[in-house]
């Protein structure tokens, strides 16, 4: 499969063999073991390659100052973790040593990214795109990529058949010719990429012209592929759903749903353990707030359309909590008047998430996955939004692509981030969009 940038798997490496030789190098002299060494550097290496991932640092990006201390923040973070799980292996002393690790990993992790940054900046060749087809989706790319300067490319131009097209084109990027011209095209602008956004169904003109205009060496997309690419969200309006529906059914698919379904029970198990002191003191704040009931129920649409009660602590006066009411929609002001005052910490950090894990032990939901929305709201989406029911092929989740991605979506961009992850999900990328969530749920940024 062909990829925007290789600089993503190239820090990656980078990160893993220089994790893996500092955390084998540091704790040698503590491990009991070659094999007990072994395990703590391959914890190290996981979790944290896990971490800094989730801190978007494999993507493409725009480097800022505050990339600084959020790199430091996800091996720091990294670090610690892997030490409490690596401490059955070398002992408290290893505790010791973390600091030294963090030091070490940090430096050479920030120094592979500084080089790589000048660069890109000195060095780089800018990437010339050339996009066939002027109309609403060439020039939805044409934008998405003008909003991207992480990517390093450059839109040149546009080759378009339609006449029309050309006579009305206000656009600052210019036409440059037919696809007839696309050879001369792509020679004279020394174009590196060529992105098709016109009609699904070409007719053979239009693609002798291309195949025979178009180079070796030049990499083709096509529009909705490459925007998935670098949006991280499909582009609904020109999705297939016979396409989506035979990814769903691959035979990965059957093993992932099944091991998924254990973690799942797993992790629920765990947050619940884990937050039980916070629980405690959480149930018997609500009940003496207004006497009510502790825990707001609500039906929501399950897999395949199956509807379920979804389980929250209540968060807002008894009186003033509506049937149909959607907080998963609803923009909630921290002011709100309807809101229990001891219930504002609990919402900003999403603690009145933590009884859904009880769904998902039922199996109603999963840790990750589209979140569940209202009957009323599904049924009417489904009658005005192409695909709506496709979302509901897997479990809905306690979080999800969406949430760590953006907080007020509409409905159809909704639908753009679930399907791509229903179309792209893995259990590795299910951990991943776990750790987001945290992050941002502990930086209170999530909705």
């Amino acid at each position: 499969m062909s990829v925007l940038s290789k600089s993503g798997y190239v820090f990656a490496f980078i990160d893993a063999l220089t994790t893996a030789v500092i955390a084998y190098l540091s704790f040698a002299y503590i491990a009991s073991s070659e094999k007990n060494l072994l395990i703590t550097a391959l914890i190290f290496v996981i979790i944290l390659l896990l971490m800094i991932r989730a801190k978007g640092f494999y993507e493409p990006r725009k480097y800022k100052l505050k990339d600084i201390y959020l790199l430091f923040e996800a091996i720091f973070t990294s670090c610690f973790l892997a030490g409490i799980l690596a401490i059955p292996f070398l002992g408290g002393f290893a505790a010791v040593l973390i600091l030294y690790d963090i030091v070490l990993i940090y430096a050479v992790s920030f120094l592979s990214r500084l080089i790589y940054v000048a660069y890109k900046a000195f060095f780089k060749p800018v990437k010339n795109v050339l996009i066939v087809g002027a109309g609403q989706d060439g020039k939805i790319i044409a934008e998405e990529i003008q909003s991207r300067p992480e990517l390093g490319m450059k839109v040149v131009g546009f080759l378009d058949d339609n006449m029309n097209t050309i006579e009305e084109e206000d656009s600052s990027i210019p036409i440059l010719g037919l696809t007839y011209d696309s050879e001369a095209v792509i020679k004279d602008n020394n174009v590196d990429m060529v992105i098709v956004a016109v009609k699904s169904r070409m007719d053979s003109n239009i693609l002798t012209d291309l195949a025979k205009g178009i180079p070796l060496g030049v990499k083709v997309w096509r529009m909705p592929t490459f925007y998935s690419y670098i949006t991280r969200k499909l582009f609904v309006s020109k999705m297939s759903v016979n396409w989506l529906f035979y990814d769903y059914v691959r035979p990965k698919h059957i093993m992932y749903s099944h091991i998924k379904r254990m973690l799942d029970k797993f992790a629920a198990l765990a947050i619940l353990v884990a937050t039980l002191p916070i629980t405690l003191i959480v149930m018997l704040g609500i009940k003496i707030s207004d006497f009510g009931p502790i825990f707001f129920m609500q039906t929501r649409i399950g897999k395949f359309g199956k509807p379920f009660k979804m389980v929250k602590f209540r968060t807002m006066y008894q009186d003033k909590v509506e049937k149909d009411f959607d907080d998963d929609i609803e923009e909630i002001g921290h002011d709100d008047k309807r809101i229990m005052p001891f219930c504002k910490w609990i919402r900003k950090f999403h603690i009145d998430d933590i009884p859904q894990m009880l769904n998902i032990l039922k199996g109603e939901m999963s840790i990750v996955g589209p979140r569940p929305v209202r009957e009323e709201v599904y049924e009417e989406n489904r009658e005005n939004i192409p695909f709506w029911e496709c979302r509901n092929w897997v479990r809905p989740g306690w979080t999800g692509w969406q949430q760590v991605n953006t907080n007020d979506p509409i409905p159809e961009e909704r639908l753009a981030y679930d399907l791509y992850y229903v179309k792209h999900r893995t259990l590795l990328w299910d951990i991943v969009i776990f750790f987001q969530y945290l992050g941002r749920v502990l930086s209170g940024k999530c909705k």
